[in-house]
């Protein structure tokens, strides 16, 4: 379990994952762990180095670790009163599952399934996400998704500022513009086999939610996903066409 969380694999000798344990210490110190495997590793180099500020000043990890903050705060809120009594155990489970979808390790500690449509959606949604570059993670990186949203706030600001000249900054550094290029034609490519694939799985006849995450928990390489691939689930009901679309996935991912 330690190589799994390490090396964001996820894969248990358990049917029920960390569930299984039944033990608040394991969720944590395995939550901790995963979270730490998805940070940039170069940076742990920093702190070797003893360089604090570039660690403390790192826009990615910054972001990273703001996207963990914030989705266990709002599932933590939305399950609380609604699937669990007590406010320790939806934030126990709520950290747990957005370290391990976030970091694409893929653990599991309860059937999330059961969990409200919003908590899903905020889970889903960190499906495309994926931990730091650098990292043990998968996914499309935050790093990436740092870049595309300050290209985004580059073109409004030219669209208010026609004549401006707005460089896109990371850490202080200016990006080249073949930097912003390739990950904007990666975020493309990444998306276009995400819908593509979805289509074909919809043949199937199963329902879009089942579709949709099989399909982005494969690209990502995270393991589960919802409905008929829930954490409490498996693929073995997929057409072999399916199961074979799903190994390239994986590999594409």
């Amino acid at each position: 379990h330690t190589f799994g969380t390490v090396g964001t694999g996820g894969f248990s000798s358990r049917n029920s994952s960390i569930g299984a344990f039944s033990s608040s210490y394991i969720v944590y110190i395995i939550s901790i762990f995963m979270i730490v495997s998805g940070v940039n590793f170069p940076l742990y180099f920093e702190l070797y180095k003893g360089r604090w500020k570039n660690v403390i000043k790192n826009s990615e990890l910054k972001l990273y670790l703001s996207i963990i903050g914030i989705s266990t705060l709002l599932i933590t809120l939305n399950l609380y009163g609604k699937v669990y009594n007590s406010i320790f155990e939806p934030f126990k489970h709520a950290l747990f599952q957005v370290s391990s979808i976030i970091t694409t390790t893929g653990y599991s500690t309860t059937d999330f399934n059961k969990w409200t449509e919003f908590s899903k959606g905020v889970l889903f949604l960190l499906m495309f996400v994926g931990g730091s570059a650098g990292s043990t993670g998968g996914g499309i990186k935050v790093v990436r998704l740092l870049i595309m949203g300050k290209l985004v706030k580059r073109e409004i600001s030219k669209l208010l500022h026609p004549r401006a000249l707005v460089p896109i900054k990371l850490n202080g550094k200016i990006i080249s513009s073949d930097v912003v290029v390739s990950v904007t034609s990666f975020f493309f490519l990444y998306m276009v086999i995400f819908a593509l694939s979805t289509l074909l799985i919809s043949l199937e006849g199963i329902d879009f939610l089942s579709s949709t995450s099989a399909v982005a928990t494969t690209l990502g390489n995270i393991g589960p996903g919802f409905q008929m691939v829930g954490p409490t689930q498996h693929f073995s009901f997929f057409s072999q066409p399916s199961k074979i679309l799903f190994s390239l996935l994986m590999l594409f991912g």
